[in-house]
């Protein structure tokens, strides 16, 4: 039997659609239109047709308006290919509006980041909001958002430069090979990490190939580095290596000549003054073993400071 079809809904379909081809009963058939003001013979008798079967329809098919735009179909799949392609140039074109909303300048991610940051009420809080920022593309490539680790009731602060391979796999800073020879560094004077100080880090997600992070990220992260310090009011901040030196006290100076020494810290975001002591990164002791010795009286000389000064 003869498939029959209601031509007022593709009628309708269509106009919806504003396509520009119409379903036939025959892919072989073609639709003409002499007049853009009528509509063909084989028409009418296909209207007359369906009309014939369904009464209730002619009243609705004579009030449809008269399509002025219709051409020529070679088939259905051809009618819905032009639908697909006219959903996509929708679909694109919305993509491109909402591009300047989506992106942001550097500046305005730094300023969301110390929005957000100022929100934080204490350290856990600080830390959730950290792991929830996608502001700092690192963290698309990033396993772990590494945060810190140590006692958040310590006087002591030591802050890195950004996690490797280990502790971006753990989430725990300072768990690799740089991390255990830290550790002996402190232990051998009677610091331990559970204990006696508080660890974190600049950036909070590993750079790729563990490489240094550049200026944007480290000042994209700056703002929760900041809120971090006012949270945990340190009496003492060790800076680990170069790369956190340059990024916390912001001078040019070589580590050489800034380590070992205890500077005074009272940046305006910070309530009460400070002590800052920069020590070697233990990375470059590694590459650099004859720079072991240095290291050593340095710790020994944070180990006279603190007990001078902290202990009781």
């Amino acid at each position: 039997m003869k498939q029959k079809y209601n031509f007022s809904e593709v009628l309708e379909f269509y106009e919806q659609n504003e396509l520009n081809e119409i379903f036939s009963s025959d892919i072989n058939d073609k639709f003409k239109i002499e007049n853009e003001k009528k509509i063909s013979e084989k028409t009418v008798n296909f209207v007359q047709e369906v009309n014939k079967e369904k009464p209730q329809e002619q009243q609705r098919v004579q009030q449809l308006p008269i399509i002025s735009n219709i051409k020529n179909i070679s088939s259905t799949s051809q009618a819905l290919a032009e639908l697909a392609k006219k959903n996509q140039i929708n679909s694109m074109e919305n993509k491109l509006s909402n591009i300047d909303e989506k992106f942001l300048s550097l500046n305005q991610i730094i300023e969301n980041a110390r929005a957000l940051s100022n929100k934080a009420q204490n350290i856990a809080e600080l830390k959730e909001i950290v792991e929830n920022f996608e502001g700092c593309n690192l963290k698309k490539m990033a396993t772990n958002t590494v945060f810190s680790d140590g006692n958040p009731d310590s006087k002591i602060m030591i802050i890195g430069e950004a996690p490797g391979n280990h502790e971006d796999l753990r989430g725990v800073p300072f768990c690799g090979d740089s991390g255990e020879m830290l550790t002996a560094m402190l232990s051998a004077v009677n610091l331990t990490r559970e204990k006696d100080y508080y660890i974190t880090n600049v950036i909070f997600w590993r750079p790729p190939g563990n490489r240094r992070p550049t200026a944007e990220e480290l000042a994209i992260c700056r703002p929760f580095v900041e809120r971090h310090l006012q949270l945990f009011n340190p009496k003492v901040i060790i800076l680990v290596g170069a790369t956190a030196m340059s990024a916390i006290i912001e001078t040019s100076e070589t580590i050489s000549k800034i380590r070992g020494q205890f500077l005074d810290f009272s940046p305006q975001f910070l309530e009460n003054k400070t002590k800052i002591f920069t020590i070697f990164h233990p990375s470059f002791l590694m590459r650099q073993p004859g720079k072991k010795r240095l290291a050593w009286l340095d710790m020994i000389k944070l180990q006279k400071f603190i007990k001078n000064n902290y202990e009781e």
